[in-house]
């Protein structure tokens, strides 16, 4: 019984705290934010070379498109929930700005045309990881579905039959 109850209370102390749609954007945009600085610091050291051309492959790109259905999908549900309208547009905003500074890439002449993109990547995914977690105070939480049995629970380990 004892141990059962020590379990319990290891188990609530150790949840983690709500992490909303606003909260996982944030986290995200910190990677893409960090990557894009990372990015233009190295492009930083030769400026005036040519700009090399990105494959359609690279993972940044990849996060940048993520990133712009994420904040989209992230306004349309503080829409729904009748959240500010002001939110609504931030985000709606960001994620027309990382799609079209995609076109930028394809501009850039000299390695500081690209690391200039880059930059201005940073700071908007910087703004994001700010704002987003914000975000979850203005969604309704989701609750966890009543019928769902943990699996958990099935586990032998996981009842509490004295032992």
């Amino acid at each position: 019984m004892l141990r059962t109850l020590v379990l319990a209370l290891f188990a609530a102390a150790s949840a983690p705290a709500f992490a909303g749609p606003g909260t996982e954007l944030g986290a995200e945009a910190e990677v893409l934010r960090d990557e894009a600085q990372a990015r233009a610091d190295a492009l930083a050291q030769a400026p005036a070379a040519p700009a090399q051309e990105l494959d359609m492959a690279d993972p940044f790109l990849t996060g940048v498109d993520e990133f712009a259905a994420a904040t989209a999908m992230l306004s349309r549900r503080i829409e729904d929930a009748g959240g500010p309208q002001d939110l609504r547009c931030i985000f709606r905003g960001m994620s027309a700005d990382a799609a079209v500074r995609l076109d930028d890439f394809a501009a850039a002449e000299t390695q500081a045309d690209m690391a200039r993109v880059y930059l201005e990547y940073a700071y908007l995914f910087n703004q994001a990881a700010e704002i987003a977690p914000e975000a979850d105070a203005d969604l309704p939480r989701e609750e966890p579905d009543p019928g769902f049995v943990c699996p958990a629970s099935r586990h032998p380990f996981g009842q509490t039959d004295g032992r």
